[in-house]
């Protein structure tokens, strides 16, 4: 798909901001990281509204997840970010495909995070990998 440099502009000024969030907040990133996946292993889907009740369940700091039921596009990048580094979770998580897409998501954690630990660089490539892992391929 391809869009307009000020969709692209847009976008890559959303995943800067999730990249600005996991640096001011590791422990929360690694939080909703463990939420994700244990809501993966238990074959439940992944999505905003899930997270916020099963960190309730957790006796998990609630308001860390609020703000993903508000901000959308914040979600929808961290979810890229988790599909990159375990692409497995694509199993239960569901993408529609954006302007976040034709942005550089592992160059722009390189540079306002840090050293990542994705297996993919992009969701693109994730899925591919999920695909070969899964059997599909």
């Amino acid at each position: 798909m391809t869009y307009s440099g000020e969709e692209v502009a847009r976008a890559a000024q959303i995943v800067a901001k999730a990249c600005h969030w996991v640096r001011r907040n590791p422990g929360k990133w690694e939080s909703l990281k463990a939420i994700c996946r244990r809501l993966a292993l238990e074959g439940e889907l992944v999505q905003r509204g899930s997270i916020y009740e099963r960190a309730r369940q957790y006796g998990l700091d609630v308001r860390l997840c609020s703000q993903f039921r508000r901000d959308h596009n914040l979600w929808s990048v961290l979810t890229r970010f988790m599909a990159m580094e375990r692409p497995s979770l694509l199993s239960a998580i569901s993408f529609r495909v954006t302007p976040v897409d034709a942005v550089d998501l592992a160059a722009y954690w390189r540079d306002i995070v840090g050293p990542d630990e994705f297996v993919a660089s992009s969701l693109e490539e994730a899925r591919g990998i999920w695909d070969v892992q899964r059997g599909a391929r």
